[in-house]
């Protein structure tokens, strides 16, 4: 019986091994359903999503595409470099002034992180790699906030960390591997500035580590620097252009100094565990049970070797890559100063890909030969054993072998299921929209004759006592809805304004000031807000 169900699980392995690239191709659109299903639905957040929309679409406006602006004034707040906003830039210029064009960028580069982590993950074994693409699906925190579907910096920044450390995992393989991985800390920095430090950290002591960094030839080094250094130069070369050293001092002087430093800046200071705490060990999300797997998988490993006495370099050597991969910037970001849930967001790849290492070995243990189970079965077997008792050995070992397996073949299934329904209803169901955005976005057209006017509002925000001033999220729907140029001061200002102008005001304060507003045309309205026009 028990052989039978061995030959039964290792033809279903044979089978899904037979036909991985249908499996695999079907993982990626379940990704890509995950990444791109409604994109545009939920509402667009002031931080830091606005922002950066704001800063991409007047680059595209001001002609200028390396000094970016808010409200058409020079923006120094955002002290990053250019390529998160050319991501934007490149969504607009593919799908239109849109929140769908916003956030394409960053939804394409996480499927593009997962894919590329899935086929690394193959050296592994094909079931590694499609529970890769499972657990990218499952990651719930990056893909609700500030990352896969939002128009900001983190999934650009993602997907070059995750290429940067894939390269440096290779680089024992084949060595021009380290020119992909200088390329891609340069593009990072680029994207997200100084956290990409983390990235020439971690390949520097793994390089380090495992002996490869003392084998480079001058020319690799050579080639190793260019790929750092030239993007970063023709970067600051181009910005140098246009204020000088003040745009490199400021990165330095705020977004290095400032959010490292113990001082609680911009509030945002929490206790050493906050990550492990909001993410790692929260309940609700998949990654404490990564972390369980991983724990146990290594100590085990790590006690298998012991006692044989074979240590496996190369496992050695990848296992501890990625386990740096992960602790480096867990341990890093949870010791600085400055604390934002997001920070964390790398370093649930690689617990992805080593759980899912762990597991996709304990799945294919049944595939173990029949030569290892009497190898193994003679070492405990006396003298006058005869072949029978070392068949029922093998047998034994066969069969443990084969419960061992379906058991983590049922719980990758299990886990990777539950959390990516979890992550489905709370990320894609569960998205909605600001109902004041929508009536911006419903009210106009960019070939509306009112279109590109001086806009007004009177809308209460998160703040009620700044009901005139535009919000970030309220700027952006407005720029990219109707290039309006938006301005502050509410009605008064609105009434005051010379030229043509619009005001948006909510039904109730419309009522409460309609004596003021009489004989304002009347644009757009629905139940809640109207849009109006002089």
């Amino acid at each position: 019986m028990i052989n039978r169900f061995t030959e039964f699980y290792r033809l279903l392995l044979g089978l899904f091994e037979k036909y991985y690239w249908i499996f695999f191709a079907a993982g990626a659109l379940v990704l890509a359903f995950y990444c791109f299903r409604c994109l545009d639905v939920q509402y667009v957040d002031s931080w830091d999503e606005a922002r950066h929309g704001v800063n991409a679409y007047e680059m595209i406006q001001n002609g200028d595409y390396i000094q970016h602006t808010y409200n058409y004034r020079v923006d120094d707040w955002n002290l990053k470099p250019s390529i998160s906003y050319w991501g934007i830039v490149l969504g607009f210029k593919l799908f239109g002034y849109s929140v769908f064009g916003l956030r394409f960028t960053s939804a394409f580069s996480y499927l593009l992180a997962g894919i590329a982590c899935a086929l690394f993950a193959r050296r592994y074994s094909k079931e590694t790699s499609l529970l890769v693409l499972g657990f990218f699906c499952a990651n719930e925190r990056p893909l609700s906030a500030h990352l896969a579907r939002a128009g900001d910096a983190d999934s650009i920044y993602l997907l070059f960390f995750t290429l940067a450390m894939l390269a440096m995992l290779s680089v024992k393989k084949n060595h021009k591997n380290v020119y992909l991985c200088g390329l891609m800390f340069s593009l990072a920095f680029l994207t997200k500035s100084w956290h990409a430090g983390m990235i020439m950290a971690i390949g520097g002591i793994c390089l380090l580590a495992n002996g490869e960094m003392l084998r480079f030839k001058k020319k690799e080094w050579g080639g190793f620097l260019l790929s750092v250094f030239v993007p970063l130069l023709l970067w600051f070369g181009w910005r140098f252009t246009k204020d000088g050293l003040f745009f490199l001092k400021n990165m330095i002087k705020v977004d290095l100094l400032a959010r490292t430093g113990s001082t609680n800046f911009e509030g945002h200071q929490f206790p050493f565990s906050f990550y492990y705490d909001m993410v790692f060990g929260a309940e609700g999300f998949i990654y404490r049970w990564q972390l369980l797997i991983c724990v146990v998988g290594i100590l085990c490993g790590l006690l298998y070797m012991w006692r044989k006495k074979a240590w496996n370099r190369i496992l050695l050597e990848q296992g501890g890559g990625i386990l740096l991969w992960f602790l480096l910037p867990f341990l890093g970001f949870s010791a600085i100063g400055t604390k934002l849930i997001w920070y964390c967001y790398p370093c649930t790849v690689p617990l992805a890909l080593g759980a899912a290492a762990i597991l996709g070995g304990l799945i294919r243990l049944p595939l173990a030969g029949e030569e290892k189970d009497v190898t193994e079965s003679e070492g405990e077997k006396s003298s006058e054993n005869d072949g029978r008792k070392t068949e029922q050995k093998c047998g034994q070992f066969s069969g443990i072998r084969t419960l061992v397996g379906i058991t983590a073949t049922v719980a990758s299934f299990v886990l990777v299921v539950i959390y990516m329904k979890n992550a489905y209803f709370h990320v894609i169901r569960e998205a909605h929209g600001d109902p004041f955005q929508l009536f911006i976005r419903e009210s106009v057209s960019r070939d509306a004759s009112y279109a590109g006017e001086k806009a007004y509002v009177y809308v209460p925000g998160e703040d009620p006592a700044a009901i005139g001033d535009w919000e970030q999220n309220m700027l952006f729907v407005a720029e990219i809805s109707g290039d309006f140029h938006c301005r502050d001061g509410g009605i008064e200002a609105f009434l005051s304004e010379k030229g043509d102008a619009v005001l948006y005001v909510d039904r109730l304060d419309y009522e409460q000031n309609i004596e003021k507003l009489q004989g304002v045309e009347v644009l757009c309205e629905n139940a809640e807000y109207i849009l109006l026009g002089h």
